[in-house]
């Protein structure tokens, strides 16, 4: 009875691991495909047409939507892709990726759910150069790398002025970022102060304190 024990024992304690170990594995592995955030705002993600596949899986890692590059390649290859691809559009096994198309994707979003959406939904987003050509950076607004939406203009512009308390400050400030004031001239013809207007949307008036958001003259 004794040596059954023993042997019974540790053949326990190794089924025990390995039971262990395999759902620690499957744990991790499904983790790959978590989403990456529990709680975030949707965005515009676009495939420009000349993108490769090491570009979109490349910049969704990059920018903080997936966790694991490889993780996101295998779902591309193992969703069920309901759409027929475009003229051009990236291939990954039997499964197409149409370029000249923004998607709508979320860094709450699982890879799994990212990947249904770049095989199966996205908008015509044709590129024109015409009048400007957009930004590099593929997401609208704009992502910084890591994840976290990045400041518009005038929120970059505020940050950087915000040591503008006055009118006088206002007409220090103007310079390459813009900005305007009002000439003597015009004060003497309207009767108006003079006021400055800042890079970043603020309007002075000369003799006032504080500052507007809203133009105070037409």
């Amino acid at each position: 009875m004794k040596n059954k024990v023993r042997i019974i024992v540790p053949v326990l304690l190794v089924v025990l691991l390995s039971a262990l170990g395999a759902f620690y594995w499957f744990k991790l592995s499904q983790d790959r495909f978590a989403a990456p955030r529990k709680d975030a705002p949707t965005v515009q993600f676009r495939v420009a047409k000349e993108n490769t596949l090491m570009a979109v899986t490349g910049n969704l890692h990059y920018y903080g939507f997936v966790k694991d590059e490889e993780a996101l390649k295998y779902a591309l290859q193992h969703t069920k892709d309901n759409t027929p691809g475009k003229e051009g559009a990236i291939k990954i096994g039997n499964n197409t990726i149409d370029t000249e198309t923004a998607y709508t994707i979320s860094q709450a979003m699982s890879a799994w759910e990212i990947t249904r959406i770049l095989l199966n939904e996205g908008t015509p987003s044709v590129s024109d150069c015409d009048h400007g050509c957009p930004s590099s950076n593929p997401f609208t607004p704009e992502i910084l790398p890591g994840g976290d939406i990045a400041p518009t203009w005038q929120e970059r512009m505020r940050a950087k002025y915000s040591w503008v308390k006055t009118f006088d400050d206002c007409v220090a400030a103007i310079g390459h970022d813009g900005g305007q004031v009002t000439s003597e001239e015009n004060f003497k013809q309207t009767g108006h102060p003079r006021v400055c207007n800042t890079t970043d949307g603020r309007y002075f008036v000369q003799g006032k304190e504080g500052w507007s958001d809203t133009p105070l003259y037409p």
